[in-house]
């Protein structure tokens, strides 16, 4: 019973999913689909949240955990499902004969990212992958405007389909040089294999499926051809949901060199991320200045805040862990709150550009304050999230001495802040072009919880600091 009771939240994911699934076969209409996933995503939020004091392995030993680190996750990953849920049963920019099935790809991708931040062994842990990014595949595919849509997806399922393929590749090597995939025996054979260059070859390959997801340098090129190409509530998902489960990921995988502290050569790795970090955000940071395409700007600024995340990452520590758990969750929230905007500005549009947003406080006085807290929170200014998230993301940094990574970081901090500002120049201080927007009420209740909790985390962050330290711990001790 306990064991049934540790899978209740993947259990009722693919429960809700299988309703929907029978509202598909039986060809009712897309809002009767969206209500089923509605109410089923509810009950898994209700099931995460019960279950995160919970902890045990409900399936072979070493192969999947249960602790406060993946409820916690898969808690944001059924919060993100539902805000994406929340943006209508009929998105405009979805072709309209795949509407039924938008959100049971959806509830099939979060099934396959809990079982991610669970896994604790290699070929567990690959299955998830697949299973969390095929569903994401068809559904970038199912763009109204065919050309475009097919375009976006073929360069995102290729360079998905490389990226996983480098992944079983280290895997491969990983296990002729140790003889187990499991995690936890791999923990321990670092310091025995850490004088092995072919051991770091192999873990950086495993890593470039991850990598690949988080969108960080030098497997970044999908993003702002996907963020752009995709449909708007697609993409909402993707820049959200999907990034906490690959940070999950690879927080796991840090906190084993974390746990090792007598191994050599796991400077190498961290020498490795911090490169990949200051590329990304130079890289991310700079390109984003000449976008015009709001949704491309947003690629790029997902680009940089995949470095900003690895600053955490690659202190191997748990102030590092639990900085990057922090930065995570506010991530989720910033993020949501602007492509809410996207969603409702774009109703009409596949592409939206940065002067699209002209005069929104008049259009829609709550989508421009919503615009407003996320911008500010990526921008990293206070009361938000983002200010407080960096801080301790750059504290970890500074704690394991990284003072020019954090420099450099606080450089490409302050070089955003004009491409923001642009995005909140056209929505403030020029004319509306167009008619007042109304959001739906279940859009409406989405932008004002994630605009709380956006100001919430910056404000008093102690609840959700202290729950990402917990879990930092749990994932420590695995």
């Amino acid at each position: 019973m306990h064991e049934a009771l540790l899978f209740l939240p993947e259990t009722l994911t693919l429960l809700t999913a299988l309703a929907v699934f029978a509202c598909v076969a039986i060809k009712t209409r897309a809002e009767a689909a969206n209500r089923v996933a509605l109410g089923g995503t509810v009950l898994v939020l209700s099931a995460c949240l019960f279950t995160l004091g919970h902890s045990g392995e409900p399936f072979f030993p070493g192969i999947y955990r249960v602790d406060l680190f993946s409820q916690l996750l898969k808690t944001t990953f059924a919060a993100g499902l539902l805000l994406v849920l929340t943006l209508g049963s009929s998105p405009p920019t979805l072709r309209r004969d795949a509407r039924r099935e938008f959100p049971l790809f959806l509830l099939i991708s979060t099934a396959g990212m809990m079982a991610l931040v669970s896994a604790t062994e290699l070929l567990t842990l690959y299955l998830a992958l697949e299973l969390s990014a095929f569903p994401i595949y068809a559904l970038v595919a199912l763009h109204r405007e065919r050309r475009g849509g097919s375009e976006g997806a073929v360069k995102y399922m290729l360079q998905g389909m490389i990226a996983s393929a480098v992944t079983l590749y280290g895997m491969s090597f990983l296990f002729g040089l140790t003889g187990t995939t499991y995690l936890a025996d791999l923990a321990a054979a670092v310091p025995a294999l850490s004088q092995q260059p072919l051991f770091w070859v192999a873990l950086v390959l495993t890593l470039a499926g991850f990598l690949f997801k988080l969108a960080l340098f030098p497997f970044h090129f999908w993003a702002p051809d996907t963020y752009q190409a995709g449909p708007h509530p697609v993409v909402t998902f993707i820049a959200t949901a999907t990034k906490v489960a690959t940070v999950g990921v690879l927080c796991r995988l840090a906190a084993l060199f974390a746990m090792q502290e007598g191994a050599m050569g796991a400077e190498g790795l961290q020498t490795l991320l911090i490169c990949f970090s200051i590329a990304a955000m130079t890289l991310g940071n700079l390109a984003a200045l000449v976008q015009k395409d709001l949704k491309r700007l947003l690629g790029y600024s997902a680009i940089a805040h995949a470095g900003y995340l690895a600053v955490g990452l690659q202190a191997f520590s748990d102030l590092g862990l639990t900085s990057v758990l922090f930065y995570t969750i506010a991530y989720l929230a910033m993020t949501y709150l602007c492509f809410l905007v996207v969603c409702e500005v774009g109703r009409d549009r596949d592409q939206v550009r940065i002067d699209a947003l002209a005069g929104l406080w008049q259009r829609s006085p709550f989508l421009a304050l919503c615009l407003l807290i996320g911008i500010l929170g990526l921008t990293g200014l206070p009361p938000t999230a983002g200010f407080i998230g960096k801080w301790f993301l750059f504290s970890a940094a500074l704690e394991g001495g990284q003072f020019l990574l954090v420099l450099i970081a606080a450089m490409n901090a302050a070089i955003a802040v004009y491409y923001y500002l642009r995005v909140l120049r056209a929505a403030y201080l020029l004319d509306a072009e167009e008619g007042p927007l109304t959001p739906g009420p279940l859009a409406t209740a989405g932008g004002l919880a994630a605009a709380v909790v956006v100001v919430w985390m910056g404000s008093v962050p102690n609840v959700f600091w202290e729950l990402a330290r917990g879990a930092a711990a749990a994932v420590s001790i695995q």
